[in-house]
């Protein structure tokens, strides 16, 4: 399967315009041979949304929630937006395909520190559920700071999770002639976590400014042998391609049995050791 990656500038709270750049990248994907897309965090709304928030959000119903549904008719894609549900807003990512979105992941560690105030304006979520596709296998759902937490990765592993799919909205710090810290370390994390997991990575950055903040893109994919396969370039809008071939997952669970030899009801034991300790 060709899996194609996104790597877009959306404009702050402009809902159409950013469908409509969808649009464009799901046809130039199209036109490649891509049989997925996958988009970065908040793709249909921009990053920097402060009091938008209740304005861009959508749900079951919305004019264009529906209009995503139809383009999954073309091509299934992973995209990111405000889901709106009981009063709350969530920073969510989707996986639309055949007219129907299938899977919603809500966000669940969410930065509060430097420049990021998501808890002032978006509701926690509060699970790491993978979900199952025909096409895909066992596929994971991460949103940008959740990858930082190295438990969250671990948690779609003991699912078994063939493919993480990770939507980002990652600023780029540092200086362009030394390259971006900020990137290598999407890079790093990875390289280890395809490597130890046995699973394929794919992560969507942005690009573009919201603000005075300037993402970073340099998306990019591994295989379940930790080996990069697509590096899209920084700071630009781009598209770039990568073959997602089952049969690698098989190939690299032989070679690294990392599953078959984890001990989870080990660490599930610690945690609530640790946990009470900490009570006490």
């Amino acid at each position: 399967m060709k899996i194609a990656i996104a790597q877009m500038a959306p404009s702050v709270g402009k809902l159409e315009d950013n469908l409509e750049k969808h649009r464009q990248f799901i046809n130039r994907a199209l036109e490649a041979g891509a049989e997925l897309v996958v988009f970065p965090e908040l793709s249909l709304t921009g990053y920097e949304l402060y009091d938008l928030v209740p304005e861009v959000a959508i749900k079951e119903g919305h004019p264009i929630m529906e209009e995503l549904k139809g383009l999954s008719r073309e091509i299934p894609f992973f995209t990111g937006f405000v889901l709106e549900e009981k009063d709350l807003f969530f920073n969510a990512a989707g996986f639309f395909k055949e007219g129907r979105l299938v899977h919603t992941h809500r966000k669940v560690f969410l930065p509060n520190y430097s420049m990021f105030e998501e808890k002032r304006f978006f509701a926690e979520g509060e699970n790491f559920r993978a979900f199952e596709d025909k096409d895909l296998g066992i596929v994971g759902v991460l949103i940008c700071y959740d990858y930082l937490h190295p438990s969250s990765s671990y948690l779609y592993f003991l699912q078994q999770v063939d493919l993480l799919v990770v939507l980002s909205a990652s600023p780029a710090r540092g200086y362009p002639d030394k390259g971006y810290p900020s990137i290598a370390m999407w890079e790093n994390m990875s390289k280890v976590v395809s490597k130890h997991f046995t699973t394929y990575v794919v992560y969507a950055n942005r690009v573009g400014f919201d603000g005075g903040m300037a993402f970073g893109g340099g998306s990019h994919a591994y295989s379940p042998t930790g080996d990069p396969l697509v590096r899209l370039r920084d700071l630009e809008e781009d598209l770039g391609f990568f073959e997602y071939r089952r049969e690698e997952l098989r190939r690299a669970r032989v070679l690294f049995p990392a599953y078959r030899d984890e001990r989870p009801w080990v660490i599930y034991r610690e945690i609530r050791r640790i946990l009470n300790e900490d009570k006490s």
